[in-house]
């Protein structure tokens, strides 16, 4: 195919074209256009597979105080039942790291490991041991943060090496799974799920519904040979590109690229529906921001799928994704601004977050960017109104070029149910407040009009 160089058009997006048009003009680097190779371009993912996250490690710790300290330290309670009678939990679940302003520093699995799982085998019974999934970036921060607050709890932290045990994503669409689940893969039955006493363990991903299950095995060996004949995974393994693509369908971020370290509100993340916050747990890092956010405050802005359009492109019509591997759209730098289309100034609608293809993540503000009202009052939102995203050269890495892309955000049906019923609750309970406060305010007057009365007798 005949590249635009050839026929004398230049513009700022064919500086963005895959390797397949040859632009002469082109400056990106190789890896640049490797990302952009049409060729290159995950397809979409299978209803039924699984994937190995080699950009996730894992960091175990183990001791008589690890289960007290890390129920200190994140948003999900690792404490089960209710008082005085109250355990270990034997689940593994979605969590988050937050520092002292209620930032995320870090999304977390956390994984209970018993006697006989993954090779443990510490004869203890008052000694627990966890294992913390992180973004593989992010492993020596985390560790810091862990040493910083052990002060003398009685524990031991270890960062796991590169093909010690491996982490796994599976998911099989058509098995009409329970839309929301938390369990473990139990550990104490090592025949059900191994044949060589190395007990894989994981939960259920409840960052959206139907997302899969989570699973960290023992070694550098296929998933399925840890799993017995009659749970053996449908589909084949996919690479770590189809599994970054099905998350961003999923409005599923993961890893510090796409929940900034030390910037993003774990709500802003959604990780108030995706049960990674436990509002009715005791006291952690990050806790007062958090729950007076829950109680008191609205959340504004939300992590959201976003479709990518080209600038001459109309956005409005479209109403859910549509990934198309063929498609080529520039691709907008992390942090990028979103504005309305046809204003020079404004306020932000939005930063763009990441995007494979013609689909990416982006955290928007609902009230401009989609028909979501917060507060029961009407919205900046116009159906009509397109938003883009422009960048200059000096923020595109691996180009001289500036671009432009247009985007439109999708609600996913989970996240709308559960913004619309916060908001019905907010609104309530603020009337329920404000009557209060009425209330409360006659009674004082009638009384001081009572006491006055009683002085002029």
């Amino acid at each position: 195919m005949a590249s635009r160089a050839s026929k004398g058009f230049i513009c700022t997006r064919c500086a963005y074209r895959s390797s397949n048009s040859r632009a002469p003009f082109s400056t990106s680097s190789k890896l640049r256009q490797q990302q952009h190779d049409k060729s290159e371009r995950p397809q979409l993912p299978p209803t039924s597979g699984y994937a190995r996250l080699t950009n996730r490690s894992l960091i175990s710790i183990s001791g008589v105080d690890s289960t007290s300290f890390l129920q200190g330290m994140i948003t999900q309670n690792m404490l089960m039942g209710k008082e005085p009678v109250r355990a270990p939990r034997r689940t593994g679940s979605y969590s988050a790291f937050l520092n002292s302003q209620g930032r995320v520093l870090h999304d977390v699995f956390i994984y209970p490991i018993t006697k006989g799982s993954l090779g443990h085998t510490n004869d203890s019974t008052d000694e627990a041991a966890w294992l913390i999934e992180v973004d593989k970036s992010e492993v020596t921060n985390l560790m810091k943060h862990l040493k910083k607050h052990k002060l003398r709890a009685k524990l031991t932290l270890r960062a796991l090496e590169e093909g010690e045990q491996s982490v796994w994503a599976a998911w099989n669409e058509s098995a009409g799974k329970p839309r929301w689940a938390a369990y473990n893969l139990e550990s104490d039955f090592p025949s059900e799920l191994s044949d060589n006493g190395l007990v894989v363990v994981g939960c259920v991903d409840t960052r959206a519904p139907g997302f899969g299950t989570r699973y960290v095995t023992p070694g550098a060996e296929d998933l399925q040979v840890h799993l017995p004949e009659e749970s053996q995974l449908q589909g084949s393994e996919v690479g770590l590109e189809t599994y970054k693509l099905r998350r961003i369908l999923h409005g599923v971020a993961e890893g510090q690229q796409e929940i900034i370290r030390e910037s993003s509100l774990p709500m802003e993340c959604n990780m108030d529906v995706t049960r990674a916050i436990d509002f009715r747990k005791g006291c952690y890092v990050g806790q007062e921001l958090t729950i007076r956010t829950h109680h008191t405050g609205v959340v504004r802005k939300r992590m959201l799928p976003v479709q990518l359009f080209g600038v001459d492109e109309d956005s409005t019509f479209s109403s859910a994704l549509n990934y198309d591997a063929s498609k080529d759209i520039p691709q907008p730098p992390t942090g990028a601004n979103i504005s309305r289309v046809g204003t020079r100034k404004g306020r932000s609608a939005g930063k763009f977050i990441s995007s494979v293809g013609n689909v990416g993540l982006a955290l928007c503000r609902l009230e401009m960017m989609t028909d979501i009202s917060l507060t029961g009052e009407s919205s900046q939102y116009n159906p009509s109104q397109e938003f883009q995203i422009a960048w200059d050269a000096d923020l595109a890495v691996g180009s001289t070029s500036s671009g432009a892309v247009k985007i439109k955000a999708i609600v996913p049906s989970w996240l709308r149910e559960h913004i619309v019923a916060s908001t019905t609750r907010n609104v309530s309970s603020a009337r329920a407040r404000e009557n209060d406060e009425g209330l409360r305010a006659r009674e004082l007057v009638e009384r001081l009009d009572d006491e006055e009365a009683e002085e002029t007798k």
